[in-house]
């Protein structure tokens, strides 16, 4: 069987450059390649953007055929390599994809833009004027086009029988069902969203520099003294509450030697306004893998105020290490967290400052430390199982 595998999937979307889906794509594609006696990988990507080059380091020791889709199409590509099964981590039938002449398998991680296309923070990120009434326009007298408009985008994806859906939480498949109930019966596998600690057989071109709390420190940041927020460009992930949230915490003198890091801002002036503490925030752009995971091993909380998530990596990362979790108590988060999380309405900021304060006692904090590391251990187990039959699925 011949697999084409999209890795254009993994790369940068137009939100972030760093992404769940993408991430994911990454892990399932190393994964195949314990499989290529069984299947014959052959992969596409934007050679135009970036890709994480132990993809490509993979790719070519193994001899994997990779193209370029800006100099070959899709449909050029299954016509000479005769492919019969195509998979991609985040379908895009904008790449005219041969429907009905292949097997076309694709994950869906989520319906964010059905669920919760609106929320007025989304005002607070508009980069300008224009973006603005737009925003405007789809929460008010255009609300009902687009939402209609968004459900024959999503359906396109989703009801078509010449696609193979696959799903990633039980929150996602029930979403998928309910908004499209001729779906009520369908038979859509949930595999659990793996992250690279399920893998054997991944080894990074540069091994992670061996990152320190000098490294920190080079960052006026002291161990275990900071709250960490993560992918905070994206107003879906709701990091702007949480920065009000913190800056009224330390306002009210809780935690005065404590600092807030925020990673994945774009645009700094968004969370800068009108805070009263400046001083206490780190406001960081994407930051490499390694450095990420220094943030989060050393954090003394991790703050999710995400409004909508599929499945949600970044807070089970975090409790690998037995770091406190305060979430949104929202879509997959709970299934995911179970009860090692401290829950928040997410848009409320009283609340999100409420929870800090909780995980501010002693007594509290190591309660929800432990539960952390117990509860990494059953999440990570059923991702390592679910990766290996998702694997088994997409080429079988």
């Amino acid at each position: 069987m011949k697999l084409l595998y999209d890795l254009s999937a993994t790369q940068p979307s137009p939100e972030s450059r760093f992404h769940g889906g993408g991430a994911y794509g990454e892990v399932l594609f190393f994964k195949l390649l314990e499989h290529t006696e069984e299947a014959t990988l052959v992969c596409y990507y934007d050679a135009s953007s970036y890709i994480n080059p132990d993809i490509l380091k993979a790719a070519n020791e193994r001899g994997i055929k990779v193209y370029d889709i800006n100099e070959k199409s899709v449909a050029q590509i299954v016509q000479e390599e005769k492919i019969d099964r195509l998979y991609s981590a985040m379908l895009n039938l904008n790449q005219g994809i041969p429907l009905g002449k292949i097997q076309v398998y694709t994950t869906v991680h989520g319906l964010r833009t059905l669920e919760m296309p609106f929320d007025p923070i989304m005002l607070k990120y508009a980069s300008n004027m224009k973006e603005k009434i737009k925003f405007r326009l789809f929460m008010g007298a255009a609300k009902n086009y687009y939402l209609k408009k968004l459900r024959i985008i999503n359906g396109r994806l989703v009801t078509d029988n010449r696609i193979k859906v696959i799903t990633i939480s039980e929150h996602s498949l029930a979403s998928i069902k309910s908004f499209y109930p001729e779906l009520k019966d369908s038979r859509i596998p949930v595999f659990a969203s793996p992250t690279f600690a399920q893998l054997d057989n991944y080894s990074p071109v540069d091994e992670n520099s061996k990152l320190s709390a000098d490294d920190l420190h080079r960052e006026k940041i002291t161990e275990k003294k900071f709250f960490l927020l993560t992918s905070a460009a994206r107003w879906a992930k709701n990091a702007l509450r949480a920065v009000w949230a913190l800056d009224q915490l330390f306002d009210d003198g809780f935690a005065p030697d404590f600092k807030a890091v925020v990673t994945g801002v774009t645009n700094e002036k968004i969370f800068a306004k009108g805070l009263r503490h400046p001083e206490r925030f780190a406001f960081m752009e994407y930051v490499e893998r390694d450095f990420l995971e220094l943030l989060t091993k050393k954090a003394y909380a991790f703050v999710y105020p995400s409004l909508n998530e599929g499945f949600g990596y970044p807070p089970v990362e975090s409790m690998k290490y037995g770091v406190p979790v305060a979430a949104s108590g929202s879509t997959s988060i709970p299934e995911v967290c179970g009860d090692a999380a401290i829950y928040f309405d997410p848009r409320s900021v009283s609340e999100m400052k409420n929870r800090l304060v909780q995980l501010l006692d002693k007594r509290v904090y190591e309660e929800y430390s432990k539960r952390a590391k117990a509860r990494y251990e059953i999440v990570a187990k059923k991702q390592k199982e679910d990766l290996a039959k998702l694997a088994e699925y997409v080429i079988r």
